[in-house]
């Protein structure tokens, strides 16, 4: 049961109704006008991660500890696949990450100016959607939707879930054949780099990979219970009931050495809920 901080929230919102008839994907064919307006409860959480970090794993225990995804968990979990990735906030973060790219100079057809103004617009409707369908929110590059969040009025907490990179690199080199590990170090790099930065500001916590792995480990619990008010227990139960991978080893040496700074910024403060900042708090005051 997720508490109600609507008192720290964007209060007086009426709540959107969901268009049925709508494909929830597709921002297109939506009608309501309440579309993007916070609800009375405004407070979305985000799993921030690059992926293969045990996010999936994270995404389904928080859904049987009462975590709206807007999809239903797996009653199996599949270690080798991503899940708990709504439709809608995978357009959203695909065309931020297109105006992200553009914006730096790659991946334009035309004109960069139209086609970023194009896809801004793009991500915006979808998110718009994917923030009324969902309280949690779960796919790559996050990163660069929780400020969009926010503008939009609603409350971002943020989940940072992370791995070594070195220990991280074989599964998503295996799994993303078309990118080379040079350039997903430079993705670690700047999702969490971001992500500290966002964690900072709006507050939450990590949760590492090993953590979820290791039975006697219950701090990434007492942290997400107290970002999120889900209940603790039902944490640790569904954590003891899907696990099937293994722990990484605690002993790679180190090769990308920005990667791995971030990676101990994150380790620093494991466990630990991370208030929000002053800025924030009085903005929702």
């Amino acid at each position: 049961m997720i508490r109600d901080r609507s008192k720290i929230g964007a209060v007086g919102y009426a709540s959107p109704q969901m268009n049925t008839k709508s494909d929830p994907t597709n921002p297109d064919l939506v009608t309501s006008p309440n579309i993007g307006r916070p609800p009375s409860d405004p407070n979305r959480y985000f799993i921030v991660t690059l992926g293969r970090s045990g996010s999936s794993l994270l995404g389904a225990i928080l859904a049987d500890a009462g975590a709206a995804f807007g999809v239903s968990p797996p009653a199996v979990w599949d270690p080798r696949s991503g899940q708990m990735e709504g439709g809608a906030i995978k357009q959203a973060a695909h065309h931020y990450r297109r105006a992200y790219d553009i914006a730096h100079g790659r991946k334009y057809v035309l004109s960069p100016a139209i086609e970023s103004k194009y896809r801004l617009h793009r991500a915006r409707r979808y998110l718009k959607r994917a923030l009324r369908m969902s309280q949690f929110l779960k796919i790559g590059d996050l990163d660069l939707v929780v400020q969009p969040s926010f503008k939009l009025g609603y409350r971002p907490w943020v989940i940072l879930s992370y791995r070594q990179l070195e220990l991280n690199l074989p599964s998503l080199l295996v799994g993303r054949t078309h990118i080379g590990p040079d350039q997903l170090a430079r993705e670690y790099v700047r999702i969490y780099r971001q992500g500290l930065m966002l964690l900072r500001t709006f507050g939450g916590c990590t949760v590492a990979y090993n953590e979820l792995q290791d039975t006697h480990a219950s701090g990434w619990a007492d942290a997400i219970a107290r970002t999120t008010d889900l209940n603790k227990q039902r944490l640790l139960d569904s954590r003891h009931q899907r696990l099937q991978a293994v722990a990484d080893p605690t002993d790679v040496q180190p090769i990308y050495a920005e990667a791995y700074a971030l990676y101990e910024a994150m380790q620093l403060i494991s466990g630990q809920f991370v208030e929000p900042s002053r800025q924030v708090v009085r903005a929702f005051a």
